[in-house]
């Protein structure tokens, strides 16, 4: 029987029951599979943030790249490599995600959070300045 679309997001829901349920083996088991069905980079995203949760960040960093292959457009995957990348102290390179998700998504207030903290703390205060602005006019509407 050849195993369907269907079958693969029913293998990501059971993933992320697992995660709820601290099964990571099993969850990575349930992600591969979907994956063997269907590449989507919805099934990289959550595999990757698996293994951020269980700070395998390398893991991580090539899932994400492999869900921005399949979908460059979604903010989503470019922010949650920045946070990898800022988690490993790469600031340039998460500064580059971050700007990413911002191009794609201009609201994306936590994009413009973190993309702030990473210029202070390499001590460029008026960029980061102007990206807490950022976020503060986003707050307010």
């Amino acid at each position: 029987m050849e195993l369907t679309e269907k079958d693969a997001m029913a293998l990501v829901k059971e993933g992320l029951l697992c995660v709820e349920f601290g099964e990571y083996d099993e969850a990575i088991e349930n992600y591969d599979k979907a994956l063997k069905i269907i590449e989507t980079a919805e099934i990289y995203l959550n595999k990757g943030d698996l293994f951020v949760e269980t700070e395998l960040f390398q893991e991580a960093i090539q899932c994400y790249d492999k869900a921005i292959e399949l979908d460059p457009n979604d903010s989503l995957i470019w922010y949650n490599k920045g946070v990898v990348l800022t988690d490993i102290e790469e600031l340039d390179e998460a500064i580059q995600c971050y700007d990413k998700a911002i191009e794609l998504e201009s609201d994306y207030s936590d994009a413009w959070y973190n993309k702030a903290e990473l210029l202070k703390h390499k001590g460029l205060e008026k960029e980061a300045t102007i990206c807490f602005e950022k976020v503060k006019e986003l707050e307010r509407n």
